[in-house]
């Protein structure tokens, strides 16, 4: 759906010389090479707070923040427009596309069976398989202590928070 709404001709391709994957940015080229690197030429970034090690610095200097970062001491990126604030410049710069951007400007994700219409295209497939899935088509969640099925993996994690407080693997 969203291909219908980009212009691919002026696009400048960056391609992988191993394999099919193609970018449109230098630097995630760059990241997916390393996919192909052995594990041992490969440079890893240790986080020295627990186990967690990355190929990538950017993804390390996430995990800190997210995982090891006390919320004051936190360098907030605030919206301009409104109360939201991100700990990452990315997120931020997602937020004020979807949220501040004229209306006409905004590339709308239309369901294919009824009036739902929503900004994101991960909001579409949810409502999808919710709401218009046959049962029998439906790929289902199911839940190891009972017999509760849910149509999507985030409603079977909140029935096993809400209902197995002590079921310990929650993933």
């Amino acid at each position: 759906m969203v291909l219908k709404h980009m212009n691919f001709k002026n696009v400048k391709w960056f391609q992988c010389e191993q394999c099919l994957y193609r970018t449109k940015w230098k630097f995630d080229l760059k990241d997916h090479m390393l996919k192909h690197k052995n594990s041992e030429d490969v440079k890893w970034f240790q986080c020295e707070h627990c186990s967690y090690k990355t190929k990538l610095k950017g993804d390390l200097k996430k995990h800190i923040v997210s995982k090891h970062t006390n919320s004051e001491d936190v360098k907030w990126f605030q919206c301009n427009h409104c109360s939201y604030k991100a700990k990452f410049k990315f997120n931020l710069k997602a937020h004020t596309e979807l949220t501040h951007r004229d209306l006409e400007d905004i590339k709308w994700f239309q369901c294919e069976h009824c009036s739902y219409k929503t900004k994101s295209k991960g909001n579409l497939k949810i409502h999808i398989v919710s709401k218009h899935t046959n049962p029998e088509d439906v790929k289902w969640f199911q839940c190891e202590c009972c017999s509760y099925k849910a149509k999507l993996k985030s409603d079977l994690k909140r029935h096993i928070v809400s209902k197995h407080r002590n079921f310990e693997d929650v993933k």
